[in-house]
């Protein structure tokens, strides 16, 4: 369910970047979360030229989590998906804003599982998933 949104200038990232970029936000994400790899999702949308977005910068890092992990935790979250775009695509970190929306894990799916809540999974459910999606 993990899912980041990269609001970009049009052509500002090359392919190679965007590769770079949305392997980081998996790792980082996994290493804070525990989280599979499979389970994240990183989409980039460019705006048009001289298109001014509504955050007030021409980069933005949007992102979409599961509620229920501890602010602690998403600070460090977003300040090191913020540090990976930045030294990536060679923006400053201070204009990069961004946020962490969370939603209530039950209104989220992966695989056709409705997720539990996070440090809930178990293994049982990840091997059930796994299994699943091996079909």
């Amino acid at each position: 369910m993990p899912y980041y949104r990269c609001i970009i200038p049009k052509d500002a990232l090359s392919f190679e970047q965007r590769q770079d970029i949305a392997r980081a936000f998996t790792d980082i994400h996994c290493d804070s979360t525990g989280a599979p790899r499979s389970f994240v999702s990183v989409a980039f949308f460019e705006t048009s030229d001289g298109e001014q977005p509504e955050f007030g910068s021409e980069y933005y890092l949007d992102g979409g989590n599961r509620a229920g992990r501890s602010e602690e935790v998403k600070q460090q979250l977003l300040a090191d998906l913020t540090n990976a775009f930045s030294d990536i695509a060679g923006v400053p970190a201070e204009q990069i804003p961004g946020r962490i929306r969370e939603n209530p894990a039950s209104w989220t799916m992966e695989g056709g599982f409705v997720l539990p809540e996070p440090g809930q999974e178990g293994p049982e459910w990840y091997a059930e998933v796994a299994a699943a999606a091996a079909d």
